[in-house]
């Protein structure tokens, strides 16, 4: 599972830097690395909401280090916004990576699922 949650993570973090597409595909990647993710970890149903979970997790290492900028070294301001309103929104980036991978995961769950049931 560790794998495919790495390839999720991997997923996000890839939508970040690509110019214009990013406003579309951020938004969406956690979907998306869920989807992902969990067809190459092949989770069971048991393992679909550990899988978004797990996720999740790891969108607490940005929220640390920005907890860590702002506190450690008294910085106010990260790339011209404030360093509290960073922490808001990586904040609520949590839950909603959770949600997105979590759902994704599900959506991959069915497909496979039907997959088999249903060979061609």
């Amino acid at each position: 599972m560790l794998k495919g949650v790495l390839v999720g993570f991997g997923i996000m973090l890839a939508a970040i830097p690509i110019p214009i597409v990013h406003f579309i595909a951020v938004p969406l990647s956690p979907f998306i690395a869920g989807f992902i993710g969990s067809g190459v970890a092949k989770i069971d149903q048991n393992g679909i909401v550990k899988f978004g979970g797990l996720m999740a997790g790891l969108m607490v290492i940005p929220a640390a280090a920005v907890l860590l900028v702002k506190f450690l070294f008294g910085v106010d301001e990260i790339i011209g916004l404030s360093a509290t309103l960073w922490v808001v929104v990586v904040l609520a980036l949590i839950p909603y990576t959770w949600f997105g991978a979590t759902v994704g995961a599900l959506g991959s769950y069915m497909v496979n699922r039907s997959r088999e049931d249903n060979p061609a």
